[in-house]
């Protein structure tokens, strides 16, 4: 089998991305999704690869599922190179599939032609459906319905008549403000490029910034970081390592006196932090706030200062706190049965 060792890993709408310009190049193409799970697999429901024979893009997982997946596609691709195809597979991840999971997964694989999907624009209300047998017609989009339950997607349902997959396309996809762009703050770019996160990466001197940032980074040169704090969502993520103390101080007051972040992060010591927590609140500055701020940054246990590893410590306390955000989106949405929760339903 061909390609194994060139799959990219793929962000929430990147499968979109590159099955639309693989399908339009005119590349035969197999989208695999895992439409419904049970017990203990590798990946959720929702998680897509693209196929094509001699690569692939995102992963369902690894292992013999994948490996075997890998091998569907790439047969039905050599059956019927040119045509519509939909196919539906069960795994019982046992030893029979060489998986230790115990747990079981429903696969569709499909087809896509360039007429399928060059006008899918999803937007921050859309849900995509896929018909699930052969015949059914082509992926489409329809718009999020009011007062429409998101608890349970995604999902397979009837719908005009048809047995199809349901999933958000959208969803929250958290902004990560980083303030600095120095060798930690260009190692945090880089090992945020394959998660879910939109970064708005900040600093006054255009000279230090690489001349290639990855899709998922906007540069902001500025003097005032206010109007960047500003213009933030709820429940955004601040990291702040300038190359100035007094600069990375204004940004913490001015984050913590917003107070609707999910993480603030000041890059330094435990005396940093001391000296920072002084001066907050001779500013007046609440305790309950400055205790909200994380300094030293990074998952404790690890004590590299090598940027590379600052940036892998901090990529995962990131990831923790927006852990934290979506939990209490979800106690807050099964407190209100029937209630959707539109902030959950930006674009990505």
């Amino acid at each position: 089998m061909t390609g194994l060792s060139s799959s990219k890993n793929l962000g929430k709408l990147d499968w979109l991305a590159a099955l639309k310009r693989l399908a339009i190049a005119g590349e035969p193409v197999i989208l695999v999704t895992v439409t419904s799970v049970k017990g203990s697999t590798p990946r959720e429901a929702g998680t897509k690869m693209v196929v094509t024979a001699e690569d692939f893009h995102g992963t369902i997982g690894g292992g013999h599922l994948e490996y075997r997946c890998l091998e569907i596609a790439r047969d039905i691709l050599q059956k019927k190179p040119d045509g519509r195809a939909r196919q539906r597979e069960s795994f019982p991840l046992g030893p029979a599939l060489g998986q230790c999971c115990g747990g079981h997964a429903e696969v569709l694989f499909e087809a896509v032609l360039a007429e399928d999907v060059e006008g899918l624009a999803p937007d921050a209300h859309s849900l995509l459906i896929t018909p699930l047998t052969c015949g059914d017609g082509a992926m489409y989009l329809r718009a999020l319905l009011d007062g429409e339950d998101i608890k349970g997607l995604p999902r397979t349902a009837m719908e005009a008549g048809r047995e199809v997959f349901i999933e958000r396309i959208g969803g929250w996809r958290p902004q990560v403000f980083l303030f600095g762009a120095g060798h930690v703050g260009q190692a945090v770019v880089r090992a945020l490029e394959p998660l879910p996160f939109e970064v708005r990466w900040i600093d006054s001197r255009a000279e230090v910034f690489p001349g290639e940032r990855p899709a998922h980074v906007r540069v902001e040169v500025t003097d005032d970081p206010d109007l960047q704090v500003k213009s933030a969502e709820a429940n955004a993520l601040y990291l702040v390592m300038t190359h100035s103390h007094q600069l990375d101080l204004e940004i913490c007051e001015r984050v913590l006196r917003r107070g609707d972040f999910a993480y603030l992060g000041l890059i330094g010591s435990e005396t940093k932090r001391a000296r920072f927590v002084r001066r907050l609140r001779i500013k007046g500055v609440t305790r309950e706030a400055v205790d909200r701020m994380t300094c030293p940054i990074g998952i404790p246990g690890i004590s590299g200062k090598h940027p590379a590893e600052i940036a892998a410590s901090v990529s995962a306390q990131l990831l923790v706190a927006c852990e934290r955000v979506s939990a209490a989106q979800r106690r807050s949405r099964e407190e209100e049965p029937g209630a959707t929760d539109k902030s959950l339903l930006r674009g990505s």
